[in-house]
């Protein structure tokens, strides 16, 4: 796991700042600056803020006025990798449609004043980079509760609230939580871009920490000016039971419906075969579900198997990795199709049945759509 902990805002420096040194290094800033023609200049420093040691990226050039598709081109004609390019773009829309839609005016044709600034495509195209080394080593991306901070703030267009109205443009609909709280603008529009495109909510869990890194901003608050990234993982725990019966009289038949049956109500159901007293050959039915439906789930099993009673063995506990599906469209053959994807801090794996179900529907073997589908999840997750 990957948490920017940002207790008070984030902009997009600090954002590059607390990736400095984890996943992101001099020499990556340099690439960024010479690949895509950026007349600017950086310095790191290691600075305090409020007595924490943190890393400041220090950027000063001349600041550009472009329309998004100027900028889109910059990264598009790049050397920059497909992916960087891609996600770099998509977070450049996103701060686009968000300034067109405050000011009325078609994004793509619009002049932009901060947002298309070299400091801005180089925070940005940065920050990509560092994220999606992150995710390569298996990291998920997430964020805690941030503060925006309040009260107005002087900018190009005039005096504006805090949050901007970008800012709070390119929040909807996303899954950052914020408090509306803290001294002048803490959550800049970059910022919001990059974390909302990248964070897959408010972190909630218990975490194992491995990593701490801080990025620090160019103002001093009372509250530490800086960006926390942290880095660890997670186990989940459940509470669950093994339900057991030994089966020994069953039609074959009635017992895979049993299996079909349970297996909707249940998290698995295992038929093993056993050897019994007097040399019966049957079946040990075992099924595993939460510690509370237990009960419930062994009259399931009575009802579907004839047996007279059933053994409920608690477990201490079972670790479980973090997991959750996602719906994926592919195009296959000129035709959209849905897979659900389930994605795990070990992995991510498409449910087999909507592979069968392409397969045949495509005549292409399970092989080749499961590759398609692998290309998309390497793109979208």
């Amino acid at each position: 796991m990957a948490i920017f902990d940002a207790f008070n805002g984030a902009s997009g420096d600090m954002i590059v700042s607390s990736l400095y040194g984890v996943s992101i290094y001099k020499e990556d800033l340099e690439e960024v600056v010479n690949k895509l023609n950026l007349e600017l200049s950086f310095k790191v420093k290691r600075v305090k803020k409020n007595e924490i040691s943190a890393n400041l990226i220090d950027v000063s050039g001349k600041i550009n006025e472009r329309t998004f598709e100027e900028v889109v081109n910059i990264i598009k004609y790049s050397e920059f990798d497909e992916i960087v390019k891609n996600n770099s773009i998509k977070i450049f829309e996103k701060l686009a449609i968000a300034e067109g839609t405050v000011h009325g005016i078609d994004y793509r044709k619009a002049k932009f004043h901060e947002v298309g600034s070299d400091d801005a495509i180089f925070d940005i195209v940065s920050a990509v980079i560092g994220i999606l080394r992150l995710k390569e080593e298996g990291h998920r991306i997430y964020t805690s509760v941030i503060r925006t901070g309040k009260g107005f703030v002087k900018f190009s267009h005039g005096k504006y609230p805090i949050p901007a109205p970008a800012t709070l443009e390119i929040l909807k609909n996303s899954k950052i939580e914020v408090l509306i709280e803290g001294e002048g603008e803490l959550l800049t529009p970059t910022a919001s871009a990059i974390l909302s495109h990248f964070s897959e909510g408010t972190f909630k869990g218990a975490l194992y920490i491995e990593n701490i890194n801080y990025g620090a901003g160019k103002r001093n608050t009372e509250i530490p000016n800086v960006l926390r990234l942290l880095i660890g993982r997670c186990q989940e725990r459940d509470e669950i039971a093994l339900i057991e019966t030994n089966v020994d009289d069953l039609n074959p038949e009635y017992l895979a419906y049993a299996t079909e049956k349970l297996g909707e109500v249940a998290y698995d159901v295992s038929i093993i075969p056993a050897y019994f007293k007097k040399g019966r050959v049957g079946s040990l039915v075992r099924v595993i579900t939460t510690l509370s439906k237990a009960e419930e789930v062994a009259k399931e099993v009575m009802k579907h198997t004839g047996s007279l009673g059933v053994r409920i063995i608690p477990v201490y506990h079972r670790v479980k990795s973090y997991r959750e599906i996602k719906n994926l469209k592919i195009n296959v053959k000129g035709k959209d199709y849905n897979v659900k994807i389930k994605i795990s801090e070990y992995g991510v794996k498409p449910e087999f049945e909507d592979l069968k179900r392409i397969a045949n529907e495509t005549d292409l073997s399970i092989k080749e759509i499961s590759e398609i589908v692998m290309r998309e999840v390497k793109w979208n997750f």
